[in-house]
């Protein structure tokens, strides 16, 4: 008996495809040159981009050290023009955070920022997953998908709970609040979204 879930499932793709055998095109003189076009401009995209990223990550690294000083300063901001010779670019930071659930790396940000700001700044979301045994059970599935409630299945035996530690909105203006000398420690353990240049 096929899982009511079956319906909505997608196939799983896989990263090695086997090589096909392949038939050399018939092309015309405009279609070579067009050719010799496409194989160079891939050339140069790939070094304008190593060129683009280079630029960006210099831009960025000189206007943070900007930001956190004015951040400490009161006037936190988001956003910073940046002005060139003849054009500009606008930094944007973003409130968006990855935090570690190593229990080490949780301690050692608890003693870092002591326990208060530790809840200021984070907080602490349940996850639920289905159980391994319970997605293998095309049985159960379906009666989850018809009704779980009306099924008398108990959740405990359903799903596995867990906790996972979050950021708490204004992170990024939060974080100022913190003794300057903390900020690098700080941020070694709660990585910020790379900054971005509109």
């Amino acid at each position: 008996m096929a899982n009511a879930f079956g319906a909505i499932a997608k196939p799983a793709t896989t990263g090695s495809k086997t090589a096909t055998k392949k038939i050399t095109a018939a092309v015309t003189p405009k279609i070579k040159v067009l050719v010799d076009e496409f194989v160079a401009n891939k050339a140069q995209i790939k070094a304008l981009e190593a060129r683009q990223a280079e630029a960006e990550s210099a831009i960025i690294e000189h206007v943070r050290p900007q930001q956190d000083t004015e951040a400490f300063a009161g006037n936190f901001s988001k956003s910073f023009l940046v002005a060139g010779v003849t054009s500009e670019v606008t930094y944007n930071t973003s409130d968006r955070f990855s935090v570690s659930q190593e229990e080490e790396t949780l301690k050692e940000l608890k003693k870092l920022i002591g326990e208060k700001k530790y809840g200021d700044f984070f907080e602490v979301k349940p996850t639920i997953a289905l159980k391994d045994n319970v997605v293998k059970d095309d049985a159960m599935l379906n009666k989850i998908a018809a009704a779980c409630e009306k099924a008398g299945l108990p959740i405990a035996d359903i799903f596995n709970m867990t906790s996972k530690v979050v950021a708490k909105d204004a992170l990024d203006e939060k974080q100022y609040t913190l003794p300057p000398e903390k900020l690098p420690f700080f941020r070694a353990l709660v990585k910020q979204n790379k900054p971005a240049l509109k």
